[in-house]
């Protein structure tokens, strides 16, 4: 809309033959349309990079025969043969698997490569926990299987995806939304008051009454804004580019300041993405250890004397010898960046030995030859190597190392290391180890035991090794490893937990070790912290529902319908084993209730929910293709940190844009009110022609708007709660200052004019025309120069040292004004073309005065115009905005969701108060049941009693829902674990669907 006032504008100025304007406001027209043709259909082009993922040939077995068959040519029932390197060509159940590991990072989160297995998983999997399946276009790591296909193209993982970002609309940005509804405020203002001047230059007489009536219109459309707007948004696009934020979309930084959720990713996000080991536990012992990251810097936590260190290095270096991975040392001095090779959780333990003063693996390893090997399987989880080791009474003998999962190994030992002294054992204490386990991994922690032998020396390293039975190892130690926040993160989430926004954890990852990072970022309280923030949090105002929930999983999220999920995802911060629906329906859940929100994310299992997302953020380093393309903004850094910084450069951003507006639309309107009142007081002549009407448009309203532009954030910009969604921009302080301050500018540039054109009896009148217009100009200017160095702060108190700091472009601006006031009263020919001629110093006195005046005016409205002025105006505006009609109004469907976040918050109060009497079911039996299939997992006709799953911890009766499971709907695929489907159902399904590997008909 205001694009279409900028053409009118331009005929306008060219009818006067303005040309110099003209051709400012088709650059505008220009720049402005140039940038919405770049932006647009970008987002669209994801689900086209979806296809360039998918695998284009597969091994197939057709006929018993191996053969290499183009992808697309599979259909439900082909065998396909799997191998380390492979890209996965369609969704398979996997039918043999031999150390087959495959990376699905890219539809889970998770980091690390996923063992697979071949009995089906339990009912209700969630996508990361379906350990039976291989999925299209994942990554075969290592190993080999064999398969069968059961869906292809849209009927596959990848395919859902696909269709779903496809049909996902974006989030509709505000700025661009009011802007639209601002060009009609001003289109609708301009028509009425240029026809009620050209009314009254009608009735005055006016030969030029068109002209004059023309000046008023032009003086009073800011053609200015739409490129002032974007040089706002390009200068916040480029301080973020600073910052490692890329902006894809320039609205979008306006968005960020507006943000009152961010939902993250934990995996290289929130955390390093790089395993560490945080703690270790002997019998003897329990160490904790400090640094994050493969980098060995860190300590341990309790003071080592000489012996205890080198106990504690004979203790793990097991660790560095059953070990097949490496840490490279890239460069020395110090910023050493160390590069992982191999499993990342071997590479912690690499990092951890290290950290105990332990030399590098390649030294350990070369003097420590290994003699035999035991790999790694998914069917026994433990790795074994023998080394042949020096004997404390001198020789040599052969020790085996065993490294592994805890309840594999633990059946294998019966002693344990007393002391941390290797060479003393004693009989093995099962219950002590468990109970250190069951501690270790409640805290979220994944825990690996080490255990020792001696062999004999006549052991024969080149068959297998005895029966497990046979063994008899030592315990020596459990260690527990996490991929821990990142330092610069914590802090992150603590300011943004200042500004009011909420920050919530989706991942794929466990739900333990989610709620472990989420206490350690400060995402989910401690125990004892929870009342304590929930008060304040309400004593700020913050709407949130009275019963909090640690964690909800994916398959909790699936049983819910909208209106369950509506009303617990204000109160739970970390989403556990979430499926890429899960978070498309938490963003979109978020956004009913009225929220603006942000999502994160770095693989395509992310992009519907990013393209969802108010904001969506997609990975630099790690992101595929599509989730950039999806999303909004890209982090070059993957770090959260930066999406807080963003953050603050977006309320910056809307602030920037508030004060320009507060700033041109009440100056835009002093300039055309000022020959508008000369009418209606009935003045003689006019205190300002077209052309001084549209210098100052010039000269000011641009210069110092982008000055304004420029401005830095204020002190207290991160200590705000995050505006509403869909906040006005022309808000009750800018219509407010409309009135007012083009009022007070208006009547001091009219009483001038009038003063200096008394009779020359009169003291300081008696000028000519010319002069007064002079006088009527300067007014005009220096009171707009006064009145933007009061709207370089909002609410914040001009009057202070802070005025002349921050902005060397505004000092600038005023100076090139200053000199263009002076340059246009005094040089001859130019004076008289814009029809003024110099003045004296009784004249620029009074000008002078009257800027300070105008300065000291605002400056006392600006402190009384919260308590005194907006309670007056409220109502009367509230009024006024209810009776507005739609097309002129920023309400959108935004009020309904504040309304239903009331409602969810309430309903989650009355629920919380009735979980005393335990009773849940009325909650669970008002949410329909999801109807979820899954390929994979074990499905079938299961009792009444059973129909419901514990709810997640800490879920109270307030949110009942979570509890409901979805109906069995008797589907029957390969993998289900053998049972009856319910009578008068087929086996058949949809496309896609199989049975003993064979198409359904």
């Amino acid at each position: 809309m205001i694009i279409g006032l900028l053409f009118a504008a331009a005929i306008v100025e060219g009818a006067l033959e303005s040309w110099a304007e003209f051709g400012l406001i088709l650059g505008v027209i220009i720049i402005n349309t140039a940038l919405g043709l770049i932006q647009e259909g970008r987002a669209e082009k994801a689900a086209d990079a979806i296809k360039a993922l998918l695998s284009p040939n597969a091994t197939v077995l057709r006929d018993g025969q191996a053969a290499v068959l183009p992808a697309e040519s599979l259909v439900p029932g082909d065998v396909v043969l799997l191998k380390s390197g492979d890209k996965v060509p369609a969704d398979v159940r996997l039918l043999t698997a031999v150390n087959l590991q495959v990376q699905e990072a890219m539809l889970t989160g998770e980091s690390v490569p996923v063992s697979k297995v071949l009995h089906p998983a339990p009912a209700q999997a969630g996508l990361g926990d379906r350990k039976c399946m291989c999925f299209s276009a994942t990554n075969v790591v290592s190993g080999q299987g064999r398969g069968v296909v059961v869906a292809t193209g849209d009927s596959a993982e990848i395919g859902q995806i696909n269709k779903m970002v496809g049909t996902v609309e974006s989030a509709r940005n505000n700025l661009v939304h009011q802007l639209e509804v601002l060009g009609r405020w001003l289109v609708l203002l301009v028509l009425a008051i240029g026809l009620v001047a050209f009314l009254l230059a009608l009735l005055h007489a006016d030969q030029e009454a068109f002209e004059s009536a023309v000046s008023i219109a032009v003086a009073i459309v800011p053609e200015g804004l739409p490129a002032v707007v974007t040089i706002v948004l390009a200068i916040g696009t480029t301080v973020m580019a600073r910052n490692n934020a890329i902006i894809r979309q320039l609205p979008a930084v306006e968005t960020l300041g507006s943000l009152n959720v961010i939902c993250s990713d934990k995996t290289g996000t929130l955390t390093k993405n790089e395993m560490t080991v945080v703690a270790l536990r002997t019998a003897a012992t329990e160490y904790t250890v400090s640094g994050v990251g493969y980098e060995p810097v860190g300590e341990f936590a309790m003071p080592l004397d000489g012996a205890q260190r080198t106990a504690l290095q004979q203790l793990l270096k097991g660790t560095v010898l059953c070990n097949d991975s490496s840490l490279k040392d890239k460069g020395g001095g110090k910023g050493v960046r160390y590069s992982p090779l191999g499993a990342p959780t071997e590479v912690a333990l690499l990092t951890a030995a290290e950290k105990a003063g332990l030399p590098p693996a390649a030294e350990l390893k070369a003097a420590v030859p290994r003699v035999g090997t035991v790999p790694f399987e998914s069917e026994h989880k433990f790795m074994a190597t023998v080394h042949r080791e020096q004997a404390e009474g001198g020789g040599s003998e052969l020790i085996m190392y065993v490294k592994g999962a805890p309840d594999r190994l633990l059946p294998l030992c019966n002693s344990q290391v007393v002391d941390n002294d290797l060479s003393r054992t004693a009989a093995l204490d099962p219950g002590f180890w468990k109970a250190q386990q069951a501690a270790l991994s409640s805290r979220g922690l994944r825990v690996l035991a080490l255990c020792r032998t001696v062999l004999p020396e006549d052991t024969d390293l080149s068959r297998p090794p005895a029966p497990a039975a046979k063994l008899q190892l030592s315990m020596v130690l459990l260690v527990a490893i996490l991929d821990p926040p990142r330092e610069e993160a914590v802090r992150a989430v603590g300011v943004a937990h200042k500004a009011g926004i909420t920050v919530k954890m989706i991942t794929g990852d466990h739900a333990l070790t989610a709620v472990a990072i989420g206490r350690m970022l400060g995402i989910v309280p401690a125990d004892d912290e929870a009342p304590a923030r929930t008060a304040l949090a309400t004593a700020a105002g913050a709407r949130r529902p009275a019963a909090a929930v640690p964690v909800i999983t994916g398959p909790q999220v699936d049983a819910m319908d909208d209106a369950g999920l509506q009303a617990v995802v204000m109160g739970c911060n970390v989403f556990a084993r979430a499926s890429p629906e899960n978070k498309l329906r938490i963003v979109k859940a978020l956004q009913a209730l009225g929220q603006t929100a942000a999502m994160t994310g770095d693989g395509v299992n992310d992009a519907p929910a990013l393209k969802a997302a108010d904001v969506g953020v997609a990975m630099g380093i790690t992101g595929t293709d599509v989730s950039k393309e999806a999303a909004k903004m890209v982090l070059a850094d993957d770090n959260f940190a930066t999406i807080v910084a963003a953050v603050r450069e977006g309320r910056r951003v809307w602030d920037n844009i508030r004060k320009i507006l507060v700033f041109n639309l009440p100056v835009n309107l002093a300039q055309g009110f000022s020959v508008l009142y000369s009418y209606i007081l009935g003045f003689k002549d006019v205190p300002l022609t077209a052309l001084q009407v549209l210098l100052v448009n010039l000269i000011t309203s641009v210069t110092l708007g982008l000055a304004l532009a420029a401005e830095p954030p204020e002190p207290d910009i991160m200590e705000r709660q995050p505006r509403r969604r869909g906040k006005r921009l022309v808000g009750k302080l800018l219509l407010w200052r409309m009135f007012f301050v083009c009022h007070v500018v208006v009547a001091l540039v009219l009483g001038l004019f009038y003063w200096a054109g008394r009779g020359s009896d009169t003291p300081g009148g008696g000028y000519p025309l010319k002069q007064q217009r002079a006088e009527a100009f300067n007014t005009l200017v220096g009171a707009q120069v006064a009145y933007f160095v009061s709207c370089r702060f909002l609410k914040l108190s001009s009057f202070h040292p802070r005025v002349f700091f921050g902005n060397p472009i505004a000092y600038v601006s005023i100076s090139i004004v200053a000199a263009l006031m002076v340059f246009v009263t005094y040089v001859p020919g130019v004076n008289g073309f814009f029809h003024m001629s110099g003045m004296d110093g009784i004249q620029w006195a009074r000008v002078v005065v009257a800027t300070f005046v105008v300065y000291v005016i605002v400056e006392v409205e600006k402190a009384l115009v919260d308590p005194l002025f907006m309670p007056i105006l409220r109502p009367v505006l509230a009024w006024l905005e209810d009776h507005t009609p739609d097309f002129l109004s920023v309400r959108t469907s935004l009020q309904a969701g504040s309304k239903k976040l009331k409602s969810a918050c309430s309903g989650c109060a009355g629920g919380a108060s009735g979980g005393a009497d335990g009773d849940a079911a009325p909650a669970a039996r008002a949410l329909p049941k999801r109807g979820i299939q899954r390929r994979g997992s074990a499905r079938g006709k299961q009792p009444a009693a059973a129909a419901t799953t514990a709810p997640a911890p800490g879920l109270g009766a307030s949110s009942a829902a979570l509890s409901v499971v979805s109906e069995v709907d008797g589907h029957v695929r390969l993998g289900v674990r053998e049972a009856a489907a319910p009578a008068g159902v087929g086996a058949g399904g949809g496309a896609g669907d199989v049975e003993m590997g064979r198409p359904q008909p």
